[in-house]
């Protein structure tokens, strides 16, 4: 049958779980607990030779149990809960009128009320139905002091039973309703995680693209500008040949800028660093900024070169690319120099001019040192920015 979901214990609905809980796990066994207790009373009542009347009672509490019990159990229900209840207790009753041998059927139903019921409910039902019956057994023996004394202490013990097992069975199921309610909050929490991650990542991956975007395309765009520019220049003076290098150089870094695009769609490493390595990539990266500005940049390798790994490489280069993009923009230099220095731990890329400076304490706007950072920081490397006023500039990037 389908296990309800809060039903069992009359405490609501709890939260959709796949394990089940205790009440639902052993609900076989409550069925086959009712099963075996109205057999044996119905076996009692045919032994008594009781008639008709106590067998048609056991029948009709069967259909109670399947038509209103089950009902309860399947539609979390307290309105068929209680009827159920009622009904049951009621031929119970009239079962002990005719033989009070059936209230071994006490066994099934005293348990039948706290899986059904609140547990105030059922302490109530309890008690006001053990003495319910305990009346009726006064009755059969006439009323007398007698019959009171021991009819009033079997209640007590019937109450005293009743209230063990059925409080027991309580613990249980809201023991196991607990183990429930913790284990889908825990889903829920690795859900929440999940999900957390999921949007962490995304937006570091926006990041890594616009730094990407910053640091490539944007900075090529910016030569190719600077390059038409200058070839404009040129032509405007009749330096043809000087105008036509300056458009080959277009051409060139517009074919650079072409294969960084699509190496960032691809979310591959920069081409110049899979063709050239570092070194060659730094290299190429020198030449093309001198050739461009006509400023002498000179780049030295110190220490035996190694491969390191690919983000810090793509760390370093870009790193490079972004001082000498703002050397260009801002600093005014007359020259610059650019060091790779290899060690043990990894590799320190230094970046020096010897232009107008800035303070670096003071706000900034744009991408670019922030930027730097940030990317840095993602492949556990360091960044120390020196600088002054009239003083020039010097970037070091140290990645592992």
């Amino acid at each position: 049958m389908t296990t309800p979901e809060g039903a069992l214990d009359g405490r609501g609905p709890a939260q959709p779980c796949d394990e089940p809980d205790f009440a639902a796990r052993s609900l076989v066994g409550w069925h086959l607990l009712f099963g075996l207790m109205v057999a044996a009373a119905l076996a009692i009542v045919v032994a008594n030779g009781d008639g008709p009347v106590p067998v048609l009672l056991l029948a009709l509490l069967v259909l109670a149990y399947a038509f209103l019990g089950l009902t309860a159990l399947r539609r979390h229900s307290m309105a068929f809960a209680v009827a159920y209840l009622a009904v049951a207790w009621t031929l119970l009753l009239l079962l002990e009128a005719h033989d009070p041998a059936t209230l071994v059927l006490l066994f099934a139903l005293y348990p039948q009320v706290f899986v059904l019921l609140p547990r105030k409910g059922s302490i109530a039902a309890t008690v006001v139905l053990t003495l319910a019956f305990s009346l009726v057994l006064v009755g059969r023996g006439g009323w007398t002091r007698e019959a009171w004394l021991w009819n009033g202490l079997g209640a007590v013990g019937y109450i005293v039973f009743a209230l063990a097992i059925g409080l027991y069975i309580d613990g249980l199921i809201r023991e196991s309703r607990r183990n429930r309610d913790l284990l889908n909050t825990l889903r829920a929490t690795q859900d929440e995680l999940a999900a957390a991650e999921r949007e962490a990542g995304a937006l570091e991956e926006r990041e890594r693209i616009a730094r990407d975007i910053h640091d490539t395309i944007a900075q090529g765009f910016t030569s190719i500008v600077m390059l038409s520019q200058a070839g404009e220049s040129a032509l405007d003076r009749g330096d043809e040949e000087h105008a036509a290098r300056r458009f080959a150089e277009i051409q060139e870094t517009a074919r650079d800028n072409l294969a960084e695009a699509r190496a960032l769609v691809a979310a591959m490493a920069p081409p110049s660093l899979e063709r050239d390595g570092l070194v060659g990539a730094l290299r190429r990266l020198v030449e093309r900024h001198s050739a461009e500005t006509d400023v002498p940049v000179r780049f030295s390798v110190d220490g035996p070169p190694r491969t390191l790994a690919p983000s810090s490489e793509v760390t370093a280069l870009r790193a490079a690319q972004e001082s000498l993009a703002n050397a260009r923009r801002h600093a005014g230099a007359t020259s610059i120099e650019v060091v790779l220095t290899f060690d043990e731990d990894g590799a320190t890329v230094t970046v020096t001019d010897d232009g107008v400076g800035f303070d670096p304490t003071a706000p900034r706007e744009g991408f670019g040192l922030d930027g730097l950072a940030s990317r840095v920081q993602v492949v556990g490397g360091l960044v120390d920015v020196a600088s002054g006023i009239g003083a020039g500039t010097r970037v070091r990037v140290r990645v592992p």
